[in-house]
């Protein structure tokens, strides 16, 4: 099942890249998120892992994900490593007027839940993913100099 959430942000894409791979600041705007780093970096970024520590329901998670494709200040994608679903998550910043455009899009293996309606799914997904795109949107343009020209 595929999840996709694009947002213009009023930031270039440079400061967007910049905070997308800044690993460490994730948890400012993933509120479930605890922590995230690098756990291995190789050059050109693809095979280059890092992981998540999480609180979801209550129950703390290590999820794994690697690096499948990079562009540099246009593309990350990573595969989890979390069975039965291994979601590839893609990041992508397109340059716009007055901003950028970034996208999240998820595509996930549904396992268990293959027999539960997609219009709950998705409902049940956004109200999870929403208020991180929010924060980071917020986060960004308030952190921005592009931001600064509109007031």
């Amino acid at each position: 099942m595929r999840f996709e959430y694009t947002n213009k942000v009023r930031c270039t894409k440079e400061e967007a890249w910049q905070f997308i791979i800044d690993l460490e600041r994730r948890p400012d705007w993933i509120h479930f998120m605890e922590k995230c780093y690098w756990t291995d970096k190789k050059p050109g970024m693809i095979g280059s892992r890092y992981q998540e520590k999480e609180v979801f329901l209550g129950i703390p998670l290590n999820i794994n994900y690697e690096i499948t494709a990079w562009k540099d200040h246009e593309q990350m994608s990573s595969k989890c490593m979390m069975p039965p679903f291994y979601p590839v998550v893609d990041v992508i910043v397109k340059e716009e007027e007055n901003g950028c455009l970034c996208s999240l899009v998820v595509n996930a293996k549904m396992g268990p839940f293959v027999l539960v309606p997609e219009k709950f799914l998705r409902k049940q997904v956004d109200a999870l993913v929403q208020p991180l795109v929010d924060k980071f949107i917020e986060i960004l343009e308030n952190e921005t100099e592009l931001n600064l020209e509109y007031f």
